[in-house]
């Protein structure tokens, strides 16, 4: 590695350590995370992109691995960056690295929302158990935050809490259009036999 190679990754690492810090990662996730930049840089990849959001994709790749419930949008928070490249970097990580696309489970990205609004914890079962009962019926695929949050909504309004369908869209980070479009698909499956 050159010396300019060897002061690029030394950044990136830095960056990696400061916004698990500031995101309160484990530090298998920043470890993972170290790794993931390591390779990267073994292959020159990742110059295109500033220091930051080559560190916050990795660190999106070692927190979905260890089925953390995080977006794209907290990391891309911390590290002042833009979403948008967060997720090209991230898309581009994974080609290049050839690492496999982690997947985690929907029901994960409740607590992750009901953390940022507060409701009971039956809603929160019952949300979980709709996400289940639907996940299995066909309606995976759906950003996991939009599935999330129309499922704590009808989870919500079942138990008779006040929920807005724009309050947990705000929460989730998602658009109140496709919160209530999922709210309908969601409302569908459920009709639908086993």
């Amino acid at each position: 590695m050159s010396p300019h190679d060897r002061e690029g990754f030394n950044m990136t690492l830095l960056n990696v350590k400061n916004i698990a810090r500031a995101l309160a990662l484990p530090s298998s996730v920043s470890k993972r995370a170290g790794a993931i930049c390591a390779d990267a840089a073994a292959v020159h990849f990742g110059q295109e992109f500033p220091h930051e959001v080559l560190a916050s994709a990795a660190l999106y790749v070692g927190s979905r691995e260890s089925q953390r419930p995080l977006t794209l949008k907290d990391l891309a928070g911390a590290s002042g960056s833009d979403p948008r490249v967060v997720g090209r970097c991230y898309m581009k990580l994974l080609q290049r690295m050839h690492i496999a696309r982690p997947e985690l489970k929907e029901d994960e990205y409740v607590y992750h929302l009901a953390l940022k609004r507060p409701v009971s914890d039956q809603a929160i079962r019952h949300s979980r158990e709709i996400i289940d009962s639907i996940v299995s019926k066909g309606l995976g695929g759906r950003n996991p935050m939009t599935l999330a949050a129309a499922s704590l909504y009808i989870a919500c309004c079942n138990m008779g809490e006040n929920v807005t369908q724009a309050e947990v869209a705000e929460a989730a980070g998602v658009g109140e259009q496709s919160v209530r479009d999922c709210c309908k698909e969601i409302r569908l499956l459920a009709r639908q036999p086993s």
